[in-house]
This record gives C-alpha cells, structure tokens and sequence, in this order.
C-alpha cells in the first residue's frame, strides 16, 4: 500500500512538472507605442487597432504650448482620453515638450524660469485630464559645447529639482530621457550625475539614442534606475527610430540585460519611421513584439 501511495505521489510530480509552460518574463511585460510622428493624430481606429495588436499602453506626446492656446489642448487631451478609454487602452506616459522656450538647461535663468513654468503648467494639465503614470522629460536640448556642458548641467539639475518636486504632489514620477549627440545624458554616468540625489526621479531608456556606450553597459550602469524605454532600431551613427531588426542592435542581447536588471516593463515604442517610410504600421509593431518575444523565449530555454 504505501508503495502504491509513493508511486502515485512521484507519478503525478512528474506529470505536473511535464504539464508546466515555462513563462518568460517578457510575456508579462505590458507592451504600446508613443503617439510620435505618424501617430500624432490618433483617430479612435487607431486606438482600437492598438488593442487588437497587444499593444495596451500609450504614450503621449504633449502639444506644445508655443503652437497651440491652452483651450485648444485640453480640448485635443479629452478628446484623446475618451478615444482611449473607449479602447480599452492605458495612457502609461506624457512627453513633455522640448526644446527652444522648453530647453531646462538654459543657463540664462529667466529664460530657465520660463522653461520650467512651461513644464510644470504642462505636468498640471496632462495629469488633470489625462492622468498618466509617468512624466517623461529631456534634459537638454543642443547643440551643447563642450566649456558650457558643466553650467548647462547644473542649470538641468536645477529646474528638474523644481519640476521634481511639483511633480511628486502630483503623485507621477518624473522619468529624464537620456538624449543623442551633444545633448545633457548622452552617456550613463552623466545622466545618473544629472538625477543624482533629486527625489522623485528615474530614467526613461531610449535605446536608439545612445551613440557613445553599449546598451547594456547603460543598463547594468543604471539598474534600478530605468521607469519606462524608447524602443526603436538605429545604425549606432545617430537616432534614427527604426523598427527593431531594421538595425544593428541585438534585441534578444538587449531584453535579457533588461530582464536581468530587474526591470519588468513596459517595452513602449518610439519607432515612427523605418527605413521604408511605409514600414511602420500599427499592426508591424504588433507583430515586430511577438518576434522579439519568441526570439527571447528561444534564446532563453
């Protein structure tokens, strides 16, 4: 009898243990798409394809202010809350703008002032109607020279301190963008330098902007630190926004540095051209995430 006992109790562990999928990481990750370029005007078809492509989170580039009045962007933001509400869809981010009047390191600092004034107004409407779960902002613009880069950081530092701390008794993390070229955050070490010690604060990962270190020594160098990503294939010589695979990066190298860093998602896209201007539709994007996902899943068996 209790050899019967044992034998059923080992027979069924071997069964459960044969019945079990093992799940990737990856396959809990929430995956969407900013509202960038060719999406900036996102129709409620738009939305719906999102959902039906497994893309479940938005990103949304704010309207800049310098273009539009204040009555006309609150009426665009509802407009794009209820189509994406109506979809089903989770509005995880807001960009704020960049650039010109919008530039925080200006080291003039009444144009400073006016830089983070028009951020934080920005930060209080987009939360009022839309209510994202993350702020997104750029350090910089440029070009930036090199006797200049000290001020210029210590003037970012400053106004994301101010746009840090409104932005926390608005209960949403403010994610820096780490940024191309000669702008503040082209590498690792100075984008942490640029945070360093502002509460309220962590990184938005833009893969396709880093031109100066590997992608995964900037994930090991800020673990912990990445919020949200950028995702978008490039030639390594400058931004581009490609689909991922149109490029030179090792997506399945890329995801496991991630996944080993302990981030859990989302993988949001930022990739609004292609090398065919054609390439990139809702449903390319969709399906470009599977690919990524099943190529992960079989390097990681």
């Amino acid at each position: 009898m209790k050899k019967s006992i044992f034998i059923w109790i080992v027979t069924a562990i071997c069964m459960t243990g044969c019945n079990q999928t093992t799940v990737s990481p990856l396959d809990r990750w929430m995956a969407g798409s900013a509202n960038d370029d060719v999406f900036v005007d996102m129709t409620q078809e738009d939305m719906n394809a999102l959902i039906q492509n497994d893309l479940k989170y938005l990103e949304i580039d704010w309207a800049y202010s310098t273009e539009k009045t204040y009555e006309e962007i609150e009426s665009w933001a509802i407009a794009v809350k209820e189509r994406a509400d109506k979809a089903g869809i989770t509005i995880w981010s807001v960009h704020l703008p960049f650039g010109g009047p919008f530039d925080i390191s200006q080291t003039n600092d009444t144009l400073r002032q006016k830089a983070v004034e028009l951020n934080m107004n920005d930060m209080i409407l987009s939360a009022k109607i839309v209510s994202p779960q993350k702020f997104v902002i750029h350090p910089s613009a440029e070009p930036i020279a090199d006797e200049e880069r000290a001020a210029r950081i210590e003037a970012s530092k400053k106004s994301l301190q101010e746009l840090a701390t409104k932005a926390k008794k608005l209960n949403i993390p403010l994610l820096v963008e780490n940024l191309p070229r000669t702008c503040l955050g082209n590498t690792s070490s100075e984008l942490l330098e640029i945070i360093n010690g502002i509460d309220n604060t962590a990184i938005c990962f833009d893969v396709n902007h880093l031109l100066i270190e590997p992608q995964t020594t900037f994930i090991e160098n800020t673990k912990g630190k990445i919020q949200n990503t950028h995702m978008s294939d490039y030639d390594r010589k400058n931004e581009r926004h490609w689909l991922p695979g149109e490029g030179v990066i090792d997506w399945t190298e890329l995801l496991s540095a991630l996944v080993k860093a302990g981030y859990e998602g989302p993988f949001i896209y930022e990739a609004s051209k292609g090398k065919d201007p054609d390439t990139v539709t809702i449903q390319s994007l969709g399906d470009r995430w599977k690919k990524l996902k099943q190529d992960y899943a079989a390097a990681n068996k």
